[in-house]
């Protein structure tokens, strides 16, 4: 990681001020701007189908259910995982069930829609915390109603937090399903989502096309992506920002001391994402197929500020 040179650069060229649900494993490597469901490929097409469910014209529908090994939990909720693309086989070769039911599908949503439909973190407590929510939880009803404000506040705050309760299981062998980052949907009805709130389809490329045809022209807006070997986002990153990304010619700015302000701005962006660029490329190092376009990027990002450091250099020596 580059540091901060002596020549005046400052926080602002390592600054990152992206919201923190829109965060991509461009700023931070571990982040991801979307929150998955995973499944298999006929429970895919039965989602977005809403098969047995009666919903309106180009709509979803995700069924709440029970999580696995959840003992005497019994909250039946829609969950997601807020994984990294590249990050979400783990599921497969960490669980067998994931691993049988062939759990390379899955469905993207934009994290701040989902927040809107009340979509929250999992609280990942341990396990007399678990014990004594459970236990609050299932012998609530049963407990005489002293003063009904009370009661009714308190109700409300077990039965909010019950069902987004998941163990640590911090003393088990394999220590919990923490790697999940999972979020959940609590209402027990389920959820019915419209297709233009969802961004990323994973599925095998033998699959695409029968699910391009039941979303319809919402799939054009769409990415789909083989979550077990691609990830494009660092392209798209560095596209968006080709624009303001440049190396000012000499002959446009007549006035020095202009030229040598544009110039400095320049290097403070280059050298920005420049940061943002090889902390990614440390993290996807293993991922060959998209290291070389991430080193192409980071090679023109170098020789920039290298050209941008030569100008500087010259017109601060010539004021001199």
């Amino acid at each position: 990681m580059l540091k901060p040179p002596s020549s005046g650069i400052r926080w602002k060229a390592f600054k990152i001020d992206t919201p923190t649900f829109k965060i991509t494993s461009v700023e931070k490597p571990d982040m991801s701007p979307f929150l998955f469901h995973m499944t298999g490929g006929e429970a895919l097409t039965s989602i977005l189908t809403g098969a047995g469910v009666t919903l309106p014209e180009n709509t979803g529908f995700l069924r709440s259910c029970i999580p696995e090994s959840s003992g005497t939990y019994n909250a039946p909720v829609v969950c997601f995982t807020e994984s990294p693309t590249f990050a979400l086989d783990f599921f497969r070769y960490r669980s067998y069930m994931r691993w049988s039911n062939d759990q390379r599908f899955g469905i993207g949503f934009d994290k701040s829609e989902l927040v809107k439909y009340n979509v929250r973190p999992c609280v990942y407590a341990d396990s007399q915390l678990t014990s004594d929510i459970n236990k609050i939880k299932n012998h609530f009803d049963r407990l005489p109603i002293a003063d009904q404000q009370v009661y009714s506040l308190f109700k409300s705050l077990i039965d909010k937090i019950y069902p987004l309760t998941t163990p640590l299981l911090e003393e088990e062998p394999f220590q919990g399903y923490m790697w999940e980052r999972e979020w959940r949907y609590t209402d027990p009805n389920g959820l019915a989502f419209p297709y233009h709130t969802i961004k990323i389809i994973c599925c095998p490329e033998s699959e695409e096309n029968a699910i391009r045809k039941i979303l319809g022209r919402y799939s054009a807006s769409i990415k789909f992506v083989r979550s077990w070997k691609e990830y494009n986002e660092v392209t798209s990153f560095l596209k968006s920002r080709s624009e303001s990304l440049h190396i000012p010619p000499d002959a446009g700015y007549p006035d020095e001391k202009e030229f040598l302000s544009v110039l400095k701005d320049q290097l403070v962006n280059h050298v920005a994402l420049l940061n943002k660029v090889k902390a990614y490329e440390m993290f996807i190092d293993s991922i060959a197929d998209k290291k070389e376009s991430v080193s192409a990027g980071i090679t023109d990002l170098e020789s920039g500020i290298e050209n941008l450091e030569r100008q500087i250099e010259r017109l601060n020596n010539k004021r001199r």
